[in-house]
């Protein structure tokens, strides 16, 4: 599959995959990747290479953390790691300007990056499925963050921005 480096948008959900081979990280016109509902524990290496992403679907897998090297992810809008085990996000994340839906609901969270609040496109708690913005509930986070964040995402970003 690597020698498909025209291929734009890949789905390989629903497929009980646990990782991706190397070779796909020629595939650098990729737009969207599709890694939902597979047993993967960390985000393959090679998935950090593919730096025309715009759409990362990591949803109901194994995966434990996000690498820093998410940063490299620089035209990401939408990237969904719903339904994990993630304990913490890394603050790398928050260098994502072009970012507009995370969705990290129903994970184990306690707490989020004091720079998330630099993330200005996501722009709302979201609640449906679809709807652009921050996706944060059923996650046990911490108070006071809990209290916080039902003042909305604005309050979240007031409370985290070094004063």
């Amino acid at each position: 599959m690597g020698s498909c480096t025209r291929l734009e948008v890949l789905s390989l959900a629903n497929n009980q995959i646990s990782g991706l081979p190397g070779s796909l990280a020629t595939m650098r016109n990729l737009t969207k990747l599709n890694l939902s509902h597979n047993r993967i524990a960390h985000i393959p290496t090679c998935v950090y290479s593919m730096k025309g992403l715009v759409f990362l679907h990591l949803a109901c897998n194994r995966l434990e953390t996000i690498a820093d090297q998410i940063q490299d992810l620089v035209n990401l809008k939408i990237l969904i790691v719903e339904g994990n085990n993630i304990h913490t996000l890394p603050k790398t994340l928050c260098f994502l300007e072009s970012l507009e839906l995370l969705n990290v609901d129903f994970n184990e969270l306690q707490s989020v990056p004091v720079e998330l609040y630099l993330l200005n496109r996501l722009g709302r708690l979201a609640c449906h499925p679809l709807d652009k913005g921050l996706h944060i509930i059923h996650n046990p986070l911490l108070k006071p963050i809990q209290e916080v964040l039902q003042g909305g995402l604005s309050a979240l970003y007031n409370y985290l921005k070094p004063t």
